[in-house]
């Protein structure tokens, strides 16, 4: 999953040169040049790069849980299952594996016929013996064929946003059970409530600019709501140590 953060990584550091090319142009253009659009677009990508974000670690988690490289979230008090056990995949996907299984007797010979060498394939075996050579067979399959379950994951979530913090939390239950924003308070020492309020609050402004063209109904035609560079930065600097936190929790 560290490529999730890799990429967010490089996402903020574009948001942050385009907040340096505001004040660079700012300081060397007049008052009457308002560049202050350069600051909304750099809210809306810092934003856009947590939601990012949350789709790649969620899919990428799901993923190394299918192939048994990360734990399966367990079961809520309240529930018979946990949310990854019960997110759903179309019934075409889920014929891939079963179409193997089928025809198991013609692949296996294949398999170990590619993967061993003719003395091992012309040696008598018992069961025992060839338990290891059809296990790894069936694993290798499993993890190297995944692409199926991997455009599911992306199909379903695609379909929806990740930056307001309970939907945030629903995805992140995908692939963990911990209490996400009790564990990112403590880490970052603040109340939850108050983090996740700060967090709601940008969302809202990244939405006014994205939908509501920013536009002030209160004042006059064409105003819009005041940013400044101060406003932007904080918030990039929280969404930065947000995620950071939420991939130390992972």
């Amino acid at each position: 999953m560290q490529s999730a953060l890799d990429q967010f990584r490089i996402s903020i550091n574009r948001v942050q040169e385009l907040i340096a090319l505001h004040n660079f142009v700012k300081s060397q253009a007049t008052s009457v040049l308002d560049v202050s659009d350069i600051l909304r677009a750099s809210l809306v990508l810092a934003v856009s790069a947590l939601d990012y974000y949350i789709h790649e670690v969620v899919t990428l988690g799901m993923l190394e849980i299918h192939c048994g490289q990360r734990s399966k979230p367990s079961s809520p008090a309240n529930t018979t299952q946990s949310a990854f056990s019960r997110f759903q995949i179309s019934l075409n996907a889920a014929r891939q594996e079963r179409i193997m299984v089928i025809d198991i007797e013609s692949w296996l010979e294949t398999e170990i016929q590619q993967s061993y060498d003719s003395t091992f394939t012309e040696q008598s075996h018992t069961i025992s013996s060839l338990i290891p050579a059809i296990s790894s067979c069936i694993i290798n399959k499993l993890n190297n064929n995944v692409s199926w379950l991997e455009n599911e994951i992306r199909e379903t979530l695609g379909y929806k946003s990740f930056q307001q913090p309970d939907k945030i939390a629903d995805a992140i239950r995908l692939i963990s059970d911990k209490k996400l924003w009790d564990e990112i308070a403590i880490k970052l020492g603040r109340p939850a409530k108050d983090i996740k309020q700060e967090l709601s609050l940008i969302v809202e402004r990244r939405n006014k600019i994205a939908h509501e063209a920013d536009i002030a109904p209160s004042l006059n035609i064409g105003d819009r709501w005041n940013i400044n560079e101060l406003l932007v930065n904080d918030a990039v600097n929280f969404i930065k140590q947000v995620v950071e936190s939420i991939h130390e929790i992972l």
